[in-house]
């Protein structure tokens, strides 16, 4: 099954979302950096959870058998720095005797449990490198078929050549050599055959051999068409980001330009006239979406686990940690996300305002003990229940929606503080008035549809003096004459359908 327009995305870390604990596996829960214990057996407990959430796809980090620890006191958690590309880490399922060590059948078991409950799995892969002394590099027996002549020179950094340099110091392999490529390619297509995932989240993109993205689409797109490629593009320019949609066979990207535009508005009270300019001047990040393929199939979000920060921390600073005035801001930037185009992502917490600041801190464990054994958050965590209320109730309207998540997009209104837009799929019509200012609105505001040119007559008349309800609040709002007028309260947003 494809990622698609409908889904809602949601992202682990696997060793932080929740384990069953594993008396072989060395955990150091105070330590930020070191293994924490999360499992395989910790996710399948959990999607009753994710089902409550609404949540339709997992993404979670690579399961590649890792390096050794004691890499400088740096243990690879979180799946980044491979040894083998062929075998699963066995810090991460729980029945060591099962199959044989490594298999990839223990991966297919969650493939399986999550589509008992219709939820897809997204797996994270990495290509561009290795871990910290692989032993193909250092001399010491190397049972693997990589070769210490199919990386690129260890002289170079990610600074001075993006291709061929190491990222992060970690041995950067050259995809432009044919065996080096096959090897990969060959790899994915076994992952694939043996575990019916859905989709590959393909980390680190922008640092591949760009030969190799052309091995892809006829190897593995050809052969499993259905099976999604997702980019990271660790790129906030929209000309850069969308030349992998446009030539490389992405069906996906991370909208990291929107992502760092939602930041600026809702957490540093940047002009709305961000997204889309007065009377559509083009400057607008939303109005340059023709770059793209498709942007419907990119990925929204507000973090993850690369960016500086979780949102709400960043919020929290901006706001002077004011947590009813960061609490309001979040939400409406949730609120945003899940009314514009493209596949909204979760960072896992996002749903709980799970605080964290760089790296390791945005890595936090998840934090169960704000809920109770119905996965309802305990009254005592106020903001936390607002906002996991607020994402349930979000997700619950977009999956109800067509004109959410395949909808044409109208701007009705925008100036610094209000943007208000229009989303039509056939007869499901969604107004969406995001509000960001600091105190309600002076007067009431009147928005007009009626000599719009940009939506359809079947669409006007679908909504002629009708009255239009708020989906998160239930207030009811009258169109007369092709007008409606909304006085909204500060940091607030409504979701409106007539």
């Amino acid at each position: 099954m494809a990622l698609t327009q409908q889904d809602i995305l949601y992202f682990i870390l696997t060793d932080r979302f929740y384990g069953v604990e594993d008396k072989t596996v060395k955990t150091d829960l105070k330590n930020p950096k070191g293994y924490h214990g999360g499992n395989f057996e910790g996710i399948i407990e959990k999607i009753p959870y994710l089902k409550k959430l609404g949540i339709t796809a997992l993404w979670i980090t690579p399961v590649y058998l890792q390096v050794p620890e004691d890499n400088n006191g740096l243990f690879p958690y979180h799946g980044y720095w491979a040894l083998d590309f062929n075998r699963v880490d066995p810090c991460l399922y729980l029945d060591k005797n099962k199959y044989e060590n490594g298999s990839k059948l223990y991966v297919k078991d969650l493939v399986d449990a999550l589509h008992k409950n219709g939820i897809k799995l997204v797996l994270d892969m990495v290509v561009n490198h290795t871990g910290y002394r692989h032993p193909a590099l250092t001399g010491k027996e190397n049972p693997l078929p990589i070769k210490a002549s199919w990386f690129n020179s260890i002289f170079i950094g990610s600074d001075n050549d993006e291709i061929q340099g190491q990222l992060a110091g970690l041995p950067d392999m050259d995809l432009d050599q044919s065996d080096v490529s096959d090897y990969h390619v060959q790899t994915i297509l076994s992952w694939i055959k043996e575990t019916g995932i859905d989709a590959i989240r393909m980390d680190t993109a922008k640092h591949v051999e760009r030969v190799f993205w052309n091995d892809y689409k006829t190897h593995i797109k050809g052969k499993f068409p259905d099976v999604s490629l997702l980019g990271e593009v660790l790129i906030f320019t929209i000309d850069e980001v969308s030349q992998y949609q446009q030539h490389f066979a992405f069906d996906s990207l991370f909208d990291f330009p929107v992502q760092r535009a939602i930041e600026c508005v809702f957490a540093y009270n940047s002009t709305l006239e961000t997204f889309v300019s007065p009377f559509n001047q083009g400057t607008g990040i939303l109005e340059k979406d023709t770059a793209y393929t498709n942007h419907h199939r990119l990925v929204t979000l507000l973090d993850n686990h690369d960016l500086s920060s979780r949102f709400i921390t960043t919020v929290l600073h901006a706001c002077g940690d004011n947590r009813e005035a960061a609490t309001r801001a979040y939400m409406l930037a949730l609120s945003f996300m899940f009314t514009i185009r493209g596949i909204p992502q979760l960072f896992y917490g996002n749903e709980l305002g799970l605080e964290g600041g760089s790296d390791p801190d945005n890595r936090r464990d998840f934090e169960w003990h704000k809920l109770d054994k119905n996965y309802e958050v305990l009254p005592e965590f106020t903001h936390e229940k607002l906002i996991f209320d607020h994402t349930c109730k979000l997700i619950k309207i977009r999956k109800e929606h067509d004109a959410l998540t395949a909808g044409s997009f109208v701007c009705l209104f925008v100036d610094q503080f209000m943007m208000v837009y229009l989303r039509h799929q056939q007869n499901d019509v969604i107004i969406t008035v995001i509000h960001n200012g600091w105190k309600k609105a002076e007067n009431p505001i009147t928005i007009s549809f009626r000599d719009n040119s940009n939506i359809p007559s079947r669409i006007k008349d679908l909504l002629a003096n009708k009255t239009l309800v708020c989906q998160l609040s239930g207030e009811k709002i009258k169109i007369e004459n092709g007008t409606f007028q909304v006085w909204p309260e500060w940091k607030s947003a409504y979701i409106l359908m007539p």
